[in-house]
């Protein structure tokens, strides 16, 4: 079995799970504080950059049912300028069914586009289930490839959360600095350990969880802005 094919089964085996897909339901006040917790850190970093969303062309690597298409498009980002691609053949096809049109399936590491396309890439969480070096190598430099001079790619990835799951690996800074030779990057670190974070909610409620983000402790993640120089 390919790399590929392990993760689109992984997939598959998630998405069939209720425990896991339901997760993420707006019902679940732990899901929207981190959720909100990533809309904040990515809306400072846009400010950052100076970035134009209205102008800018962007990519979403792992785009899955295009849920951060509705996010950037309520930031300025124009529909007709976005697009996504994923290895999930079903999450595709729910992605089309909400009007999503350019959003396309891929078979391995390779992009459909053509180089220097676009002014924003974006990952989220893509990188931690890629185990192989190899097509960690191969993806990273494709999404180099279809970045514009001066272009940004926005990450945000698990980097020390000390998940025991043989398919899932996190990607620590000095990994993803050696992926994407060439930009420069602005960090910060995101993500209260879940179960942590689970248990604060449970005693001091959604107070506990604000306050306790105050401390910038046990984050599992990062987000970070890196450009094309």
């Amino acid at each position: 079995m390919s790399e590929i094919e392990r993760i689109q089964r992984r997939y598959r085996e998630r998405d069939a799970d209720q425990r896991l897909s339901g997760f993420w339901k707006l019902s679940n006040p732990v899901a929207v504080h981190l959720m909100q917790e990533r809309e904040r850190a990515i809306l400072l970093g846009l400010k950052r950059t100076g970035l134009q969303l209205e102008d800018a062309s962007l990519l979403d690597v792992g785009c899955g049912r295009g849920q951060e298409f509705a996010s950037f498009i309520r930031w300025g980002a124009r529909s007709q300028h976005m697009f996504g691609v994923d290895v999930s053949e079903h999450r595709i096809k729910e992605a089309r069914a909400l009007g999503l049109a350019q959003v396309e399936l891929i078979t391995g590491t390779a992009l459909p586009f053509s180089s220097a396309s676009f002014d924003l890439v974006v990952q989220n969480v893509v990188f931690s289930s890629i185990i192989e070096d190899e097509t960690r190598r191969a993806l990273a430099s494709e999404m180099l490839r279809v970045l514009r001079p001066g272009g940004w790619l926005l990450w945000y990835d698990a980097a020390s959360s000390g998940a025991r799951d043989k398919h899932f690996r996190d990607v620590p800074l000095i990994e993803v600095e050696a992926l994407f030779p060439g930009l420069r990057w602005d960090w910060c670190r995101l993500t209260t350990h879940l179960g942590l974070l689970r248990r604060i909610h449970a005693t001091f409620g959604e107070r506990g969880m604000r306050a306790f983000d105050l401390l910038g402790l046990c984050k599992t993640h990062r987000l970070g802005w890196g450009q094309m120089r």
